[in-house]
């Protein structure tokens, strides 16, 4: 027999539900996010979420009030991730801060396709989801990227391309071999995860839109006698 002092804390029963709580929801986000990325979210069955997180399709209205709103779980999730893979330091120069964006988007774009995947199939079409999307997440990202940008075009730093075009020219560069890994798998024979992949990948990209600067060429002096 279980003595009041050896039987469960209504606080720890509390505790012990809130972190099964919490863990569900993570399972139904990664879940959500596999079906979000593989059929868009109107093709996205909440059923096949539920079933793959190993949860009861009404847990996910419980939880997140609609399909809508773990959608925007996912996303939310999804650009937590790439604002961790871009590593920058206070004091760092406009060139270092601008490489550590690009070498974090590519990171990101190797482990998590699903993102690029998500976004290619809610970019094609005007929604609402859309619309929250540009509006509270990349707008606010995208601002940044193209101030840099555009100190970075300034200075000559930079290869001479509008600001109105980097945020695509990154975004696509980076992510459409692993977005369509399957593709790029058949194709070139290679596993765009690869990590030896990843950091050439990275700094192709690097090399591209941020050329080291280099040396005038010296005129050559004409030796010939009229």
């Amino acid at each position: 027999m279980v003595s009041s002092s050896d039987a469960p804390s209504t606080a720890a029963i509390g505790g012990f539900r809130a972190t099964a709580s919490a863990q569900l929801c993570e399972r139904l986000i990664d879940s959500a996010l596999q079906e979000f990325a593989t059929h868009g979210f109107e093709g996205a069955s909440t059923r096949a979420i539920a079933k793959r997180a190993g949860a009861h399709q009404p847990q996910i209205n419980y939880h997140f009030a609609s399909k809508g709103e773990l959608w925007k779980a996912v996303l939310l999730k999804l650009l937590g991730e790439l604002d961790e893979a871009i590593v920058t330091e206070p004091g760092m120069g406009r060139r270092e801060t601008m490489k550590a964006i690009i070498c974090g988007v590519v990171e990101m774009a190797a482990k998590r396709p699903e993102l690029n995947r998500i976004m290619i199939h809610e970019g094609t079409h005007p929604s609402e989801r859309l619309a929250w999307l540009v509006e509270t997440q990349i707008r606010p990202r995208s601002e940044g990227l193209l101030a840099l940008w555009t100190d970075l075009v300034d200075s000559g730093e930079a290869v001479p391309m509008s600001p109105d075009l980097v945020y695509h020219v990154l975004i696509g560069a980076a992510s459409l071999l692993h977005a369509n890994a399957p593709e790029a798998r058949l194709l070139l024979g290679i596993e765009p995860s690869d990590p030896e992949i990843v950091q050439a990948h990275a700094e192709a990209l690097v090399a591209m839109l941020l050329p080291e600067p280099r040396n005038p060429r010296r005129k050559r002096k004409d030796t010939r006698q009229s």
